[in-house]
């Protein structure tokens, strides 16, 4: 959690500085990435915290809760600035883009996620048909061998 503040209070930093020198938002737009991603990532943690079966045994919930939720309090008072610096200093309607691309991007995240999800899940189907067929044919080689074996101690074969 702590690198993610750190990583989203030096894009910010690096957002507002170059702003307030008079650069355009469009110059930062690495470090307008790297806040939004920051962003997404302690959300996406304190909801995997949160939802974590660990939790659930562990009876409360967790000792950092207060430090997340400042940290995720700040990142959201650093948003709304930005937000602020969008409408005010960037051109007509950046905000919006900058809203529209994010959506687009966290949809686009969550499809390839599912994606490597699905194809995990098809390589252990895969990986599971495969033994079952080597299981079958280990057992249907055993009678066969079991059989030999029979017919040779009866002596119906030499």
């Amino acid at each position: 959690m702590i690198e993610y503040v750190a990583a989203a209070n030096a894009a910010y930093k690096i957002i507002k500085t170059a702003v307030q020198n008079g650069r355009e938002l469009t110059s930062v737009g690495k470090a307008i990435g790297d806040f939004t991603l920051a962003q997404d990532k302690l959300r996406s943690q304190g909801h995997a915290k949160k939802n974590s079966i660990w939790s659930a045994f562990k009876g409360t919930k967790d000792e950092n809760t207060i430090e997340e939720f400042m940290a995720l309090e700040k990142i959201r008072e650093q948003e709304e600035e930005l937000k602020k610096l969008m409408i005010y200093v960037g051109r007509p309607g950046l905000h919006q883009d900058y809203v529209r691309f994010c959506v687009e991007a966290r949809k686009n995240k969550q499809k390839a996620e599912a994606d490597r999800k699905k194809q995990i899940a098809d390589f252990w189907k895969s990986c599971e048909e495969i033994f079952l067929w080597f299981g079958i044919m280990l057992i249907v080689g055993c009678i066969t061998v079991f059989f030999v074996w029979l017919s040779m101690k009866q002596g119906w074969i030499s």
